[in-house]
């Protein structure tokens, strides 16, 4: 049942007119022999289809020709929808949040849910994946590229009781784990908030006196912080130490299961420097020559009894063999 205002012809709405529903619905607009032609459209029901799916939910925005067409939004249990609309389907750009979504990986689809952009119904831009592997919830943030997994992004693992976050690499959805994958994502995230997992906080924490200027209590306490907020004096650009002879090298957990944290020190022609990083693509050993691309998160001079070292704590690190 509904309450019409508007033109007729026949007694049928025909021309200019106002429609509500009996389920508070509306339609406002142009009319033909009775049926909605086009106009705007406030919570009417509508159904869309997603791969084999069909979906029951109500649509508020512009129609034409009896179809969602133009920007609009679309709610449901499961799926919502805000953006542009062709031919009663999403697409175009707009923002997506479903609790069931396919992410294409090299090895075939991963289901799980997603929140973020996307283009022609498909994940585009800057949005937020998140799955059930065996085990725990992981969930992938950032950059999608044609519903793949593109670029820099970072992972989450929700663990029962704590979660960890870490940066990672990926491209056109397959996951670079290689030097030059590696140094691209440092690169990537030079502009950005930097991620730091349990295992850097730890180390700051216990040893702070390496780094002058910083102070235990004024470390975060997420696993993501601002670079401006804690830096000394650098610009957060990534450095490379060339032709650099490693004098010692140390992997250790600074706490039972957390993630590994490399300890390294250095030498080349300019000087000493103790590195400490995680995130790392490493293959070092003592006495090796390497090159070390190197994100600082922060840095001081630690004074030794002979020298003085440049002690460099990095979100990550790339160590290459000379």
């Amino acid at each position: 049942m509904s309450v019409y205002t508007g033109k007729v012809k026949q007694k049928v709405p025909n021309g200019e007119g106002t429609a509500i529903l009996d389920t508070d619905a509306s339609v406002s607009g142009t009319f033909e022999n009775g049926t909605f032609l086009s106009g705007e459209a406030s919570g009417v029901p509508y159904r869309v289809s997603y791969r084999d799916q069909i979906i029951s939910g109500s649509y508020t925005g512009t129609v034409s020709e009896q179809l969602p067409s133009g920007n609009g939004e679309y709610t449901s249990d499961t799926y919502s929808y805000k953006g542009t609309w062709i031919n009663g389907a999403p697409d175009g750009e707009g923002t997506l949040t479903a609790s069931v979504f396919c992410i294409d990986t090299p090895s075939g689809i991963l289901e799980g849910s997603y929140s973020g952009d996307v283009r022609n119904g498909l994940a585009e831009g800057n949005g937020s994946f998140t799955y059930q592997s065996d085990t725990d919830e992981i969930q992938l943030s950032r950059n999608f590229t044609n519903n793949r997994f593109d670029g820099l992004l970072t992972k989450t693992i929700h663990y029962p009781n704590t979660e960890k976050s870490y940066p990672v690499y990926y491209q056109n959805g397959s996951l670079l784990q290689n030097s030059a994958a590696m140094i691209a994502y440092l690169e990537g995230m030079r502009n950005e908030s930097y991620c730091l997992n349990e295992a850097q906080l730890s180390f700051l924490s216990d040893h702070s006196a390496l780094f002058e200027g910083t102070e235990s209590q004024n470390l975060p306490e997420v696993g993501v912080f601002d670079y401006e907020a804690f830096k000394e004096t650098d610009t957060p650009s990534l450095i490379l130490i060339s032709n650099a002879v490693v004098r010692s090298v140390q992997r250790y957990k600074p706490y039972a299961d957390s993630d590994t944290v490399t300890s390294m020190i250095v030498q080349n022609n300019e000087g000493w420097y103790h590195l400490v990083f995680a995130y790392a693509v490493e293959s070092a050993d003592t006495g090796d020559s390497v090159n070390i691309y190197a994100l600082p998160l922060c840095r001081s001079t630690l004074t030794a009894p002979e020298q003085d070292y440049t002690a460099i704590d990095a979100a990550g690190a790339v160590v290459i063999g000379g």
